[in-house]
C-alpha cells in the first residue's frame, strides 16, 4: 500500500515537471520566432537567445525523462526479445533497468559535483550573466526522478515476478 502512495505522488510530481517541460519548449519556440523575426525584419536580433535555448533545453529534456520512463515511453529494441522465454525476459528488463539505474545515479552524483563546482566559481552565461550552477541542479532533480521510476520499476517486476506488493 506504501507503495501505491509513493507512485501516485511521484507520478503527479512528474507530470507537474512535464508541464514545466513542455513551457520550455513553448519559450524556446516564442523565442526563436521572436529572435528570427527581430533579426530578419528589423535588423535588431534579440541579445541571449542562443544561451536562453542552450538553458532552456536542459530544461526541457530533463523535466520529461522521468515522466517518460513512467509512461514507458523510451525508445526499445527488442528484435530478439520475440524468441526469449517469458522468465529470461523478466531478467534481462530487471538486468536492463539495474544497469540504467547504476548509470543514472553516476550522472546524479556528478551532476552535484559539477553544480557545486559552478556555484562555487560563480560560472554565468557570457551575454546575460544567468548563472549557470541553478540549471545543473535542474538536471540533477530530473536524474533523481528517473532514478526513482527505475527504482520503481524494479521493484514491480521483482514484484511480479515473485507475487509481491505490485506497483
Amino acid at each position: 500500500m506504501k507503495l501505491d502512495i509513493v507512485s501516485r505522488k511521484l507520478g503527479w510530481f512528474s507530470a507537474a515537471l512535464a508541464y514545466v517541460g513542455g513551457f520550455s519548449l513553448f519559450v524556446i519556440m516564442c523565442l526563436t520566432t521572436a529572435d528570427v523575426v527581430g533579426r530578419y525584419l528589423f535588423n535588431r536580433p534579440i541579445t541571449g537567445v542562443f544561451e536562453l535555448t542552450e538553458y532552456l533545453v536542459l530544461i526541457l529534456i530533463f523535466s520529461f525523462i522521468g515522466y517518460t520512463q513512467s509512461k514507458k515511453s523510451h525508445v526499445a529494441v527488442d528484435l530478439l526479445m520475440g524468441k526469449v522465454p517469458e522468465k529470461i525476459k523478466v531478467l534481462i528488463d530487471i538486468g536492463n533497468h539495474v544497469a540504467c539505474l547504476i548509470l543514472m545515479i553516476l550522472i546524479t552524483w556528478m551532476g552535484v559535483e559539477k553544480a557545486f563546482d559552478l556555484r562555487a566559481v560563480g560560472e554565468a552565461s557570457p551575454n546575460l550573466q544567468i548563472p549557470a550552477y541553478p540549471f545543473a541542479f535542474f538536471l540533477v532533480l530530473g536524474c533523481v526522478v528517473m532514478c526513482i521510476e527505475l527504482l520503481r520499476d524494479i521493484i514491480g517486476f521483482i514484484a511480479d515476478r515473485y507475487g509481491g506488493e505490485k506497483r
